[in-house]
């Protein structure tokens, strides 16, 4: 397998109830997931040492939470995130543990909200259902969950459910 190319942090927050941070991306062009909710991450630059540092660089520019390699619980299996446009990326997921759900202080360039999601609400079957998606022809139905009146779909979504073991989360 390739090696990944770009990182996703996790940050999987355990009180007040166990949840985890998404953000939505600001509309840009040429932004493939433009408007999606998504973990922290990006590509890697070449001054990154590492991967497990572009989770980290990319969690503190995207969201001001600056946090150190002591709290990785987990390198979770590459995936690969697909594009409207050109190649699929592979991107390595890495899991973060922290106490409590932490503030943030988006940059409005990369996302516009933040939102720490209770697993409970990611594990309920009741809330997976197909549904169109924003830049998908509208007879198009995904698996998704609805956060804010958007839908979390697509590779956000898959890492979500392999991650949890949700296996097809759908209805």
């Amino acid at each position: 397998m390739a090696e990944p190319e770009a990182a996703v942090a996790i940050l999987h927050a355990l009180a007040p109830a166990e949840s985890v941070l998404l953000i939505r991306r600001a509309e840009r062009e040429n932004d493939p997931w433009s408007g999606h909710w998504s973990f922290p991450g990006g590509r890697r630059e070449s001054e990154d040492p590492d991967l497990l540092h572009t989770a980290l660089r990319e969690l503190k520019e995207e969201c001001g939470i600056g946090l150190g390699r002591e709290h990785l619980e987990a390198a979770l299996r590459p995936m690969l995130a697909g594009r409207k446009v050109g190649r699929f990326l592979l991107v390595a997921p890495f899991l973060f543990r922290v106490d409590g759900e932490l503030p943030t202080a988006l940059d409005p360039r990369e996302a516009v909200e933040a939102l720490w999601t209770p697993l409970s609400v990611l594990r309920d079957p009741a809330r997976h259902a197909p549904q169109s998606v924003p830049g998908q022809p509208k007879e198009l139905q995904f698996p998704a969950i609805e956060l804010n009146g958007v839908p979390l779909w697509g590779f956000t979504y898959r890492l979500i459910a392999d991650w949890l073991g949700l296996g097809n989360a759908g209805p």
